[in-house]
């Protein structure tokens, strides 16, 4: 199915079935958590949340079509969009930023390559992000590349994401140019979802 809609994609999302409403509300509500961090504070890690930020200011400026393929246990749609709120859309790689004061010690630093920062969890520490892996560029050392893998848990529900997101140079500059988002969900009493959301940006 291809279209055009002027509406963000996760409001059309949510129209479509309550297995889509499903997958979106519980990756809104665990985007939404522990995401506060101080501007101010040294940096312990690479600053992810500060590139996200500014790419959300720029491509909130540009306004972007934005190609989107969404699978869902088996269903497939792909989603052709102008209006896109880019804070809402960057959510999970804000979230995978591990400066935060409680994750200061929680995570070993791997580093084979200058151009490369890899970040692991340390046995026993119960935090979301489980790795977050970011390869930048070597002059402007902003990320080429970021990886991540966020888990979370409790009574009501669990979840899985494997969030991957991609840049590339125009102008001298390096602009988000395709994201993916893919994992399960599963609520209490339901059974466990699958979900593969993949978009391309057309700047």
């Amino acid at each position: 199915m291809h279209f055009i809609s002027n509406r963000p994609f996760w409001a059309q999302v949510s129209n479509k079935s309550s297995s889509f409403l499903f997958v979106i509300c519980v990756l809104i509500v665990s985007a939404c958590r522990d995401t506060a961090t101080d501007p101010n504070e040294k940096k312990t890690y690479y600053d992810l949340k500060g590139f996200i930020d500014n790419q959300i200011v720029y491509l909130n400026e540009k306004r972007p079509k934005v190609t989107k393929t969404v699978r869902l246990n088996g269903k497939k749609e792909v989603r052709a969009e102008i209006e896109t709120d880019w804070k809402k859309e960057l959510e999970l790689f804000a979230q995978a930023d591990i400066n935060k004061p409680a994750y200061r010690n929680s995570y070993s630093v791997i580093r084979s390559d200058s151009s490369i920062y890899e970040y692991r969890i340390k046995e026993g520490e119960k935090l979301p992000v489980q790795y977050l892996t970011i390869r930048v560029d070597s002059v402007t050392q902003q990320p080429v590349s970021v990886k991540a893998l966020l888990r979370s848990e409790n009574r009501i529900y669990s979840s899985e994401k494997s969030i991957e997101l991609n840049s590339s140079r125009r102008n001298n500059v390096l602009e988000v140019s395709a994201y993916s988002v893919k994992g399960y969900q599963k609520l209490l009493f339901m059974d466990s979802k699958s979900f593969d959301i993949t978009a391309k940006i057309g700047l």
